[in-house]
């Protein structure tokens, strides 16, 4: 499943195209940068397409320069939050 990714309050000294795309391929296999990401005509979020394993939990923060980024997803469906993974909420989480 392809879905935009947002890192809020990204740092502009990280808005390098290698950097971007590194993280999205930690997250999931990167697909391609948004076009004011690559940019830089952002400054509030960087996005990023990325094709997700719906098998694998979804990467929530990842560790920048020492400090939590965190990721937002856009339009994804129905969420588990304890688990992580698509297709149930925590609610009926069979973990």
């Amino acid at each position: 499943m392809v879905v935009s990714i947002q890192l809020p309050a990204f740092p502009v000294h990280f808005y390098h195209k290698e950097i971007l795309l590194t993280l999205g391929n930690m997250i999931g296999r990167e697909i391609k940068l948004d076009f004011h990401t690559q940019h830089q005509q952002r400054a509030k979020f960087a996005r990023i397409a990325v094709e997700l394993d719906l098998s694998k939990p979804l990467v929530t923060r990842i560790r920048l320069d020492g400090k939590w980024q965190y990721i937002e997803y856009e339009n994804l469906p129905t969420c588990c939050f304890e688990c992580g993974k698509i297709g149930h909420t925590s609610l009926t989480c069979p973990s």
